[in-house]
């Protein structure tokens, strides 16, 4: 008897899944390709926007970076970083046009060489680069030292911004690209690390009014 009934229900359904076959391929196009598609969206948004590169304009030489190395994880030295100042950018009038101007982030960096390193020298690259967008600003090269030194990038935008529904971007992320000799069995080697320097979670120490 439970055999029947199943077998019973088995075909009942295949019968209604052959009655409604248009109504199921149609239900599927109206909901299942168009949240593909938004999944699509911001799968491709998130990962392209993963990865960073350290020219002024992209060459078809220009290299993108996908993987980065611990602040922690440095092998000659110790890095710090501190989020000194923030300026917001204002809005002004170039050559009849509104643009964004004056905005700048300065941080204070410096290096200690780890024991039993001699390090000769240390130059970093900076991008400030927002996730999720191609928003991004570039510093020219500039040598570290064991003292102070304060790098600005530009930024002029306007920040949050929301590229897609349900996703906002507050704050880039700062990315370096330290390039550094340092002496290895009494020759000098150098070496290039990539550094993600996220500020989402941060706050700058000085915020410049506008005036």
């Amino acid at each position: 008897m439970k055999n029947n009934v199943k077998n019973d229900t088995k075909k009942s359904f295949w019968l209604w899944l052959h009655l409604n076959r248009i109504k199921i391929v149609v239900i599927s196009f109206i909901t299942v390709i168009p949240v593909a598609l938004v999944l699509s969206a911001y799968i491709g948004a998130y990962t392209n926007n993963q990865k960073v590169h350290f020219d002024a304009e992209v060459t078809s030489n220009t290299v993108f970076i996908k993987e980065f190395t611990d602040i922690e994880e440095i092998d000659a030295f110790e890095l710090s970083i501190v989020w000194q100042e923030l300026k917001n950018p204002v809005e002004s009038e170039v050559d009849g046009e509104k643009v964004l101007t004056g905005g700048f982030y300065k941080f204070n960096m410096f290096y200690t060489a780890k024991p039993n390193y001699t390090v000769n020298s240390v130059t970093a690259t900076a991008v400030l680069k927002t996730p999720w967008t191609d928003v991004r600003s570039m510093a020219a090269p500039a040598p570290l030292s064991t003292t102070v030194r304060s790098i600005q990038v530009n930024f002029n935008y306007d920040l949050p911004l929301r590229p897609l529904w349900f996703v906002e971007v507050s704050d880039p992320i700062l990315y370096l690209k330290l390039d550094y000799t340092f002496m290895s069995a009494g020759n000098p080697l150098t070496k290039t690390v990539y550094i993600a320097f996220p500020l989402e979670n941060i706050n700058p120490k000085v915020v410049v009014p506008n005036n």
